[in-house]
């Protein structure tokens, strides 16, 4: 038997869930591709009863799902809106509609320059996601793009960048790009355009770097489609573990995240068997259950019912998925958000060993969450005593240790 996250509705007010006010339920029921037949009358009734447009409108915008309200009004309710608002949107997405098939068309072109240099890229978020879960890459927001480069490629791809204008935002040296040691995101800006693309190879929270660049990722890719023309993209079930990783290391603060978590499941291209083996692999079963449990919980993804029920088994999943996105909560203050990823990240490692290495890098990285630990975060006295004893080595092995520089001078 399968397990519902559904809340129960608001008697008073007819269809509105009480976790969270009007406006944020009426945008999950919109922001999707297609709306089933079951919502459509929800949907006209609360908007015919009124809304705060202006708060939806930002709301999507703050969200990255204003495409997807915008299909969705304009084919359901578009005579209830107040015009100034209808037009606010429609300009809003025409504009996100043309940067994107510019982003599309950038993409490609340097694509081709990956490809002609040896370098193997796939598109991430933005229009090669919303091609491959939506078949539209304008019904995405509109963004920089994100791609996937073998960490033993960074220089590489580096050099075809800096040929192509880009630059590299936060100043960091060759070396470093080399050896994939940036703290930062490596963000590359064009001299002329102002575009961005990021490169990505690993996600990391407090030392801790949870890496992307798997063998499945590129075994796997397959064409995708953008605006009529072809390059390379992730498979579904390996598209699907990177999101879950990546919005876990954001604690889920968009909407959209869950939007393109939930579209994945409904291209119904999923191997399922392969996607929970592949996340036990990884070591990322708890994140994926996670962003599951919000698909389903949120935006009513059909997961298999072997999976609810392994994800109904989970009382940490299930109290997590409460309280995203932090931003669509009726009380925010229960909600979760970068601040608290560490704890987050902590809790859903998957076994004992997993979570108390995670502790030890919290603790070395003197993440916030070591004083002030969030009030549903059960570990909190536990980890408060394992700093007190990882915080005294740390200091010390600092100190024994010689300078940057010196140790420079050893590994040349």
């Amino acid at each position: 038997m399968g397990f519902s996250f559904r809340h129960p509705v608001d008697g008073a007010a007819g269809w509105v869930n009480p976790v969270r006010f009007r406006e944020a339920q009426f945008l999950i029921w919109c922001a999707r591709a297609a709306v089933p037949e079951s919502l459509r009358r929800r949907i006209l009734d609360v908007a015919q009863a009124g809304l705060n447009w202006p708060l939806l409108l930002e709301l999507a915008k703050s969200h990255g799902v204003e495409a997807l309200l915008a299909r969705t009004i304009t084919g359901l309710c578009a005579e209830v809106v107040p015009p100034a608002d209808l037009e606010a949107l429609r300009r809003w997405t025409e504009e996100a509609a043309a940067a994107n098939r510019a982003g599309a068309g950038e993409l490609l072109q340097l694509s081709r320059s990956f490809g002609e240099a040896g370098v193997s890229v796939l598109p991430f978020r933005g229009v090669g996601l919303a091609a491959m879960i939506y078949g539209d890459l304008t019904l995405c927001a509109p963004g920089d793009p994100v791609a996937l480069v073998r960490r033993d490629q960074l220089a590489d791809a580096h050099q075809v960048l800096v040929s192509q204008g880009y630059s590299l935002r936060g100043g960091e040296d060759d070396r470093t790009v080399d050896t994939g040691a940036c703290e930062r995101p490596l963000v590359y800006l064009h001299a002329n355009t102002s575009r961005q693309i990021e490169l990505l190879w690993a996600v990391r929270h407090a030392r801790m770097i949870f890496r992307i660049d798997r063998p499945e990722v590129w075994g796997h890719a397959r064409p995708v489609s953008l605006d009529g023309r072809k390059t390379k993209g992730m498979a579904p079930d390996e598209a699907l573990l990177v999101l879950c990783a990546y919005g876990a290391h954001r604690a889920w603060g968009q909407l959209s995240l869950v939007t393109e978590v939930a579209g994945l499941i409904r291209t119904g291209q999923l191997n399922w068997t392969r996607v929970l083996t592949t996340a036990l692999e990884w070591k990322c079963y708890r994140v994926l259950l996670l962003a599951l449990a919000l698909a389903h919980r949120v935006m009513d993804a059909p997961i298999p019912p072997q999976v609810l029920n392994i994800i109904a088994a989970d009382p940490d999943v299930l109290s997590l998925a409460r309280r995203m996105p932090k931003g669509l909560l009726l009380q925010q203050q229960e909600g979760l958000d970068d601040h608290v990823v560490g704890a987050l990240l902590f809790t859903l490692q998957d076994n004992w060993n997993a979570r108390w290495r995670y502790g030890i890098a919290l603790c070395r990285s003197h993440d916030p969450i070591i004083q002030v630990p969030p009030d549903w975060f059960r570990w909190r006295r536990s980890l408060h005593w394992l700093a007190r004893g990882v915080s005294p080595v740390h200091t010390l092995s600092r100190w024994l240790s010689p300078p940057a520089s010196i140790r420079h001078m050893f590994h040349r």
